[in-house]
């Protein structure tokens, strides 16, 4: 792995996660033992808006049940439950951190969907698997993590079977300046590698992906920014339990990247490409 991805591990690395999911259940009244998935929903889908996000991607990306789909940075799991809940796909979800996919296992036998989906230790730069793999490539809010996009596109594209699609919903580069630290997906510049919109689209076509759909969302995420700010103002429970999985200081994090969005430090958009 290079030094960038060790960053990146370190960042998300955490132990007693799954003691702390399972405090958050019994806290919630839900049975560790006999969860559904949609009991993981508030804390489970590691990206702005949640299960909104995630459902709003899956109707996007236009995925059908014939589909082997690759969750490239799966996180806990969250997002390759909801695929194959809502599309009936195959998954198989990757991830850095290897605490994360002993917890995605978990989470995923524990709500009986075992059968549907894998998890693997891999990283994004070096997938682990053979041309023409997957129908679809999924990737919700990973690629800041990223450094090599290029390099990033040409494995999607290596493992993606000949017209397969690749979606991607992720934070940009905006014109408002530096960002400001310590962010969801980094604690500082060493793990966060934002590009622009044309960046990633020339990244995405050198490596092999051609672009056809982009979708702004920067104004949903204001929109939740300003939410999140009003809850907490008021001495509201967050919108989220993202802090169960990603650390008592996420509330900072959170914070500070809706203060980039409102200042435009970030933008946020969706992309769907082809192999080309």
């Amino acid at each position: 792995m290079t030094n960038s991805s060790d960053t990146v591990r370190q960042r998300y690395a955490m132990s007693g996660i799954l003691e702390r999911v399972i405090a958050f259940l019994r806290e919630r009244g839900v049975d560790p033992a006999h969860p559904t998935y949609q009991d993981f929903f508030p804390f489970d889908q590691l990206h702005g808006r949640g299960i909104q996000a995630t459902r709003e991607h899956i109707e996007r990306a236009g995925m059908k049940s014939s589909m082997h789909v690759l969750d490239l940075g799966c996180g806990v799991g969250g997002s390759s439950r909801a695929i194959a809940a809502i599309c009936g796909c195959r998954i198989t979800g990757i991830d850095l951190t290897p605490q994360y996919i002993e917890v995605a296992r978990d989470l995923t036998r524990r709500c009986g969907m075992a059968d549907r989906i894998e998890f693997e230790q891999a990283d994004a730069l070096d997938l682990p698997f053979a041309k023409g793999t997957f129908d679809h490539v999924w990737c919700h809010n990973v690629t800041m993590n990223i450094q090599d996009k290029r390099k990033l596109a040409s494995e999607v594209a290596r493992v993606l079977k000949r017209a397969g699609r690749f979606s991607c919903s992720e934070f940009g580069q905006g014109p408002g300046g530096a960002l400001i630290f310590p962010l969801p997906w980094a604690t500082d510049t060493s793990a966060s590698f934002l590009v622009t919109l044309e960046v990633m689209r020339q990244a995405l076509e050198d490596g092999g992906l051609r672009t056809i759909e982009e979708i702004d969302l920067s104004a949903a995420n204001l929109a939740f920014s300003r939410e999140v700010r009003a809850r907490a103002e008021r001495g509201e429970p967050p919108l989220n339990a993202n802090y169960v999985i990603m650390g008592d200081d996420f509330g900072e994090r959170l914070a500070n990247v809706g203060r980039c969005a409102m200042e435009k430090r970030v933008v946020e958009h969706f992309m769907l490409a082809e192999k080309a």
